[in-house]
């Protein structure tokens, strides 16, 4: 079936959908012109907005390749393996669908995720999570469709790392022949899956052209306008216009006034310390910090313990310092790694109370900026031009221990610890 397009295929396919979204039209075109395009090894990007149409597009790709050459390979990747899985089963149906459609007698066997055409001793199509692995197989063309789930996931340091991971050690050895990538996706951050591939062919669908939506039919003028109105800039630029600022390396901070106050003048109703232990490993600081919740509900930075490569008994030390002061301070520390042998620690004369942290330290930062931002900090707060600099400079500064601990002392405040 060498003579017909992509964008034939669509429009046989799925017709109405493309009268209600022309661009899925000219999408296809793009993909077309680049699968033929003679060249090995290389790559285009499609970013398009949620819900717009790119998975769809993506399998009938698919679909589509293994018509003109059912001796053609494909892998498609995706956040997980669940997902992926589903995916391959969409295109075997697609595929059986218009083989049927149009009398082609061409039977698919195998399982959900994975399956050839007729008795073929290699696979025509295979779903893999990233994360996972396919040993065994080479493919011609790797579609990889959506890499994580949320922003929260995109902008995940672990995920980033797994993304590199997935992309040296599964995708690229696993190619063959025309070796074609085919990357679709919503664009989150600037450091995401696209990000991997700086000499990529790349075409972009905003979700708005010159104060209009691109596509009535998916949401309207008025609609979009409304969205953006909810939204930060960084994900409305990601989200929907798909250039994305670099949410996970501007200053979150930076615009932060820093409210300083006179302890004297405060009404507090609790005091806690909250810790974010260190072995000193790479440098990072031993954080604690004291703090207190006033009659207003606002959480003010009294004081605080910072230190490089600290000790146990300099930390026992402070928080003595801090019971003679204020007899009623609760004490928290994470107890994930060394806070977890502090924890448990038979030899100390301190009451503390252990908290565990599971979500990437950049996601539930972003997560709680504007009530991080509410924090206010006293003027004789010792080390309080180290926490201002942190906080002004996270995540381009040097270290992100200390605003991982601000963040803490507002989960504390809050009772979220």
């Amino acid at each position: 079936m060498d003579f017909f397009t992509l964008t034939d295929f669509m429009k046989i396919q799925w017709g109405e959908v493309c009268n209600d979204r022309p661009q899925l039209l000219e999408v296809a075109a793009v993909i077309d012109k680049w699968l033929h395009n003679g060249r090995t090894g290389d790559v285009l990007n499609i970013s398009m907005p949620t819900r717009f149409g790119k998975s769809l597009l993506a399998s009938s790709a698919s679909v589509w390749m293994l018509l003109r050459d059912p001796a053609m390979r494909i892998l498609r990747a995706s956040y997980s393996a669940e997902l992926a899985e589903m995916f391959s089963q969409q295109v075997r149906n697609q595929y059986e669908d218009f083989c049927a459609k149009i009398g082609l007698n061409s039977p698919t066997n195998g399982t959900r995720g994975r399956w050839w055409i007729g008795d073929g001793n290699q696979l025509s199509h295979a779903g893999v999570g990233i994360g996972g692995t396919i040993t065994g197989f080479g493919f011609d063309v790797a579609i990889v469709d959506d890499t994580a789930k949320d922003m929260a996931e995109a902008m995940s340091r672990a995920r980033q790392n797994q993304l590199t991971v997935f992309k040296e050690s599964v995708l690229l050895g696993r190619l063959e022949g025309c070796r074609k990538i085919l990357n679709v996706g919503t664009r989150w951050t600037v450091t995401d899956w696209f990000s991997l591939w700086p000499d990529a062919e790349e075409y972009v669908l905003p979700a708005m052209v010159d104060g209009r939506s691109v596509c009535e039919a998916w949401k309207t003028t008025e609609e979009l306008n409304r969205e953006r109105a909810r939204v930060s800039d960084g994900v409305w630029q990601a989200q929907y216009m798909q250039r994305p600022t670099e949410q996970g390396y501007i200053r979150v901070f930076e615009d932060w006034p820093f409210e300083r106050v006179q302890f004297r003048n405060q009404k507090f109703i609790e005091f806690f310390t909250v810790t974010d232990p260190s072995k000193g490993r790479g440098g990072d600081f031993f954080v604690t910090l004291l703090a207190g919740v006033t009659i207003a509900g606002e959480v003010v930075i009294i004081d605080s313990f910072i230190r490089k490569f600290a000790q146990v008994s300099e930390y026992y030390d402070y928080l003595r310092r801090v019971d003679e002061m204020l007899p009623s301070c609760t004490h928290y520390i994470e107890s994930n790694g060394v806070g977890g042998d502090i924890l448990h620690d038979g030899n100390r004369d301190i009451d503390i109370i252990g908290f565990t942290s599971r979500a990437d330290k950049w996601a539930r930062i972003f997560a709680n900026a504007d009530k991080i931002k509410a924090v206010k900090f006293c003027e004789t707060c010792d080390n309080l031009n180290l926490i201002l600099s942190e906080l002004s400079n996270f995540p381009a500064g040097d270290h992100d221990d200390i605003p991982d601990c601000v963040n803490f002392a507002v989960k504390a405040a809050a009772g979220d610890l």
